[in-house]
This record gives C-alpha cells, sequence and structure tokens, in this order.
C-alpha cells in the first residue's frame, strides 16, 4: 500500500534575536489518518518511565487522548530538521542538558509557532511536539492537582495521542530519529529534528499546503531559499 499521498520540502534560514543563522530543512506530507502507527499503551509507558512531568502537565499522559478518538480522515506531518555541524560549538560541546535544552528551546518554539498558524489556515486540529505551553507564563494548573485552566487551548503531542513517531518518519521520509545519549556524552548525532501533526476531513492538497506553510514561514526573521 503506498503510504504517501502529497509531501513537499524547504529549506530555510533562521535568525534569532542575537544575528546567529541556522540553516533548517522543513518537510511534509499527508496520509490517510488509518494509516498512522498508533500504540497508546506503548507510549504512554515510555512517558511514564522516561519523562518527568508524566501526570504533571495537562497535554502529556495519562490526560492525553488516544489518536483514534481525535483524529479526521487525514494527516499531514510536518517536521524540522537542523544539522547538529550547525550547532554553536559551545552548545555542541557542552553537557547533554545544554544541547537537549538548545532542540527544545529552538526547534519547539519554531514548529509549534508554524502548527498553530496551519491549524487556522488549513481549519484543521494542531498536534504538537512537545508538552503543553498554553498556561505560560502561568504555571501549568494541572502540575498542582488543579483542572486545566485553558481547555481550548490546551494542546498535545503527536506522541502522547499514541502515534508512534519512529515508525511514521522512517515510513513518511525515510528519516531515523536520532537522540542525545545523556550516558555517551561523546556522541553527536548527525541531525536532530522535531515532528508536529494536523488532522481533518478534507484532504490536504499540495498547493493550498505548501501556500498556507510558506505563508506562516514568512517573517519572524525566516528567509526561504
Amino acid at each position: 500500500m503506498e503510504l504517501k499521498t502529497m509531501r513537499g520540502k524547504h529549506l530555510i534560514e533562521y535568525r534569532t534575536i542575537s544575528g546567529r543563522a541556522y540553516p533548517l530543512e522543513i518537510g511534509f506530507a499527508s496520509i490517510r489518518s488509518s494509516l498512522v502507527p498508533v500504540n497508546k499503551d506503548a507510549t504512554d509507558d515510555a512517558c511514564r518511565k522516561g519523562c518527568n512531568l508524566y501526570g504533571l502537565n495537562g497535554g502529556c499522559p495519562p490526560y492525553s487522548p488516544h489518536f483514534l478518538r481525535i483524529c479526521r480522515e487525514n494527516t499531514l506531518i510536518l517536521f524540522a530538521r537542523i544539522q547538529t555541524k550547525h550547532y554553536p560549538p559551545k552548545v555542541l560541546n557542552g553537557p547533554y542538558y545544554t544541547r537537549w535544552v538548545f532542540v527544545e528551546t529552538f526547534l519547539t518554539s519554531l514548529t509549534n509557532r508554524i502548527g498553530k498558524d496551519l491549524a487556522s489556515s488549513l481549519d484543521s486540529y494542531f498536534l504538537s511536539s512537545g508538552n503543553c505551553h498554553s498556561c505560560r507564563p502561568k504555571r501549568c494548573a494541572v502540575k498542582d492537582g488543579e483542572k486545566c485552566r485553558k481547555p481550548d487551548l490546551r494542546t498535545y503531542s503527536l506522541e502522547s495521542t499514541g502515534v508512534i513517531v519512529t515508525e511514521l518518519m522512517q515510513d513518511l521520509f525515510d528519516i531515523e530519529l536520532q537522540w542525545w545519549r545523556s550516558k555517551n556524552p561523546s556522541y553527536i548525532p548527525e541531525y536532530m529534528l522535531k515532528v508536529i501533526g494536523l488532522v481533518r476531513r478534507k484532504a490536504f492538497e499540495v498547493s493550498e499546503t505548501n501556500m498556507r506553510i510558506l505563508s506562516a514561514l514568512n517573517g519572524g526573521r525566516i528567509t526561504v531559499y
């Protein structure tokens, strides 16, 4: 069965407030939601064992819904990738935490900004690349054992809904996800990336989707090549 139905790629340059430039790859593809690999028990278990935000963020397990409950007929997957050779030397040569935080603050904010823009322009439901930040700068109410104060703005990540992102990226883009290794500080992956998703009933058409992505990338210290 052919998994890919529509896809594209853009090379961009992102400049920070300080003026440092980072070349990035933005890739996207759409598939029928019924073909998305899902195992909610496995992803919940991975979060429970490996993430200190389990049960402490409104957008994370065990509060995140099953993908099959919120998905619509079509899914758009978008990723942003940076080659580690473009990392600042002090980050690349720094400890595990510094390397990890750089990706989180850099790519996560970018992909989530693009995703929220696309959710509006493409009339779709947004699935993020990380935990929910909708209450910032306030502290997440769920962390204090209270109900979410902004349920209409709450976001869930792809993986938290049970999507097996490693398998999905391999199938759609032939990309193997890589990670920093806290127990092997000398290891440097070739690249790091963040992945988001959008779901809607209507199929994602090439021209419309590409136009909306370019619009979302416009401005904000971003140059599209």
